[in-house]
């Protein structure tokens, strides 16, 4: 058997063997093509709530804030109606 005719068989035996995995890996990187547009899409996504979100935390702090006050002046303002009246005052329960 000369040389070329091996060069051939071995050529085509590997071929034979290789092409399949190359098939399987272009399936695969298709795949991971999709997969990557998809978590960029989902990134854009989260990067877009999350200044949302930002925003909806600063809003509830200060309509929490304003609660607070609101609630001192209430609390306040009762205090001076129970001294008016001789009431006992009931000390502030510490919150948790």
């Amino acid at each position: 058997m000369d040389e070329n005719k091996l060069k051939t068989i071995v050529e085509e035996v590997v071929n034979k063997a290789v092409d399949p995995i190359k098939e399987d890996l272009a399936g695969v990187k298709q795949d991971l093509s999709g997969v990557k547009e998809t978590l960029e899409d989902h990134t854009r996504k989260l990067e877009a709530l999350s200044g949302d979100m930002e925003q909806v935390l600063s809003e509830v702090k200060a309509t929490h804030d304003e609660i607070g006050l609101w609630h001192q002046r209430d609390k306040r303002e009762i205090d001076q109606i129970k001294k008016h009246l001789d009431l006992p005052l009931i000390p502030d329960i510490p919150q948790a």
